[in-house]
């Protein structure tokens, strides 16, 4: 054992040894090897103690994951994107998850069917985008962890009934989701967290709009809400906007899709990259490799605004359905 050690030392290795999480001896060997002088004689000491903080923070990391892994609410993300949904119970969630993906979540005309959030992948423009339905959003039946998947997402879609109290519904949900410190806004620029608050794009789906008799209703409700939040009127019964609905995902999501081209080679449309909205050939270059975004010279595009193979640089803003071939 190497001399010179000072008595903090002691005092720390002390509490190490009493620690019982892995997070608090995590905390205390840090600190047990910031008290430890550095000269060669603690050489060997200090060594043994990174070895041993390095063991225990990859244990504490491995417990992380199963805890999360054993909660509902922990899904990990697929796709470009999330889209979470939220709403009171009976608003036709589940069976619009059922309808536009492949997922298979338990639907009945009984309230609080969804017990825990379900997953699936809504197939739009050749990409496939996350959707996961939740459990009813209500006072009496909540689960805090719920409000954690919402901060997930890079859309909210709240649902509501046009047939049962659609104003209300809606009031009450942006009014729950604001006592736990998210915010559903019109813009569709990313998440932000604003003076505490959890900011979110979101946009509302008014269900059971089954024929033009509803029609007028929903006008009503779109002349009193739309300037605080986007409005869509579909049917999941009788699949009414679907195919809009999806549509409508896509842009305010701010997506584009970018298609590879090799030199010599015709277009790969089988798997486009996803980019956002101002994405340039640079952001480009760096979903596609890294050592193209290192040495990229120049490009050459197909779409927008350019003439077929046009030269451009780093800088050139891509829009959706550009076809980019990368030189270096």
């Amino acid at each position: 054992m190497p001399t010179n050690l000072p008595p903090k030392y002691y005092e720390v290795e002390a509490r190490l040894k009493a620690a019982d999480t892995p997070e608090e001896k995590v905390a205390l060997t840090e600190e047990l090897l910031a008290t430890v002088p550095k000269h060669k004689g603690t050489d060997k000491l200090r060594a043994s103690i990174r070895q041993k903080l390095s063991k225990l923070k990859n244990a504490a990391e491995r417990i992380k994951k199963t805890n999360r892994q054993e909660s509902a609410f922990h899904i990990e993300k697929e796709g470009p994107a999330r889209v979470v949904i939220v709403g009171a119970p009976n608003v036709g969630k589940s069976a619009l998850l059922s309808n536009v993906t492949h997922a298979t979540p338990a639907v009945s005309e009984a309230p609080f069917t969804t017990w825990a959030p379900t997953p699936g992948m809504m197939p739009v423009r050749d990409i496939q985008l996350q959707l996961i339905d939740t459990p009813p959003l209500s006072r009496e039946h909540v689960e805090p962890e719920l409000f954690n998947l919402i901060r997930t997402a890079d859309l909210l879609v709240i649902m509501v009934d046009i047939q049962s109290r659609s104003m209300q519904q809606l009031d009450d949900a942006i009014d729950i989701l604001k006592e736990h410190r998210i915010v559903a806004t019109r813009e569709s620029d990313g998440r932000m967290e604003q003076r505490g608050d959890f900011h979110v794009p979101c946009l509302v789906l008014v269900n059971k709009t089954d024929d033009e008799l509803w029609d007028e209703e929903f006008a009503v409700l779109r002349e009193l809400e739309e300037d605080r939040l986007p409005l869509l009127a579909i049917s999941v019964e009788t699949g009414r906007n679907l195919d809009r609905f999806k549509e409508s995902v896509f842009e305010r999501l701010g997506l584009i899709r970018v298609y590879s081209k090799q030199p010599h080679h015709d277009v790969d449309r089988s798997t486009p990259f996803v980019l956002r909205q101002g994405d340039s050939v640079e952001e480009f270059a760096a979903c596609v490799h890294k050592e193209f975004l290192e040495h990229l010279k120049t490009a050459r595009v197909w779409g927008e605004g350019v003439h077929d193979g046009q030269p451009v640089g780093r800088d050139h803003v891509l829009h959706d359905g550009d076809i980019v071939e990368l030189h270096m």
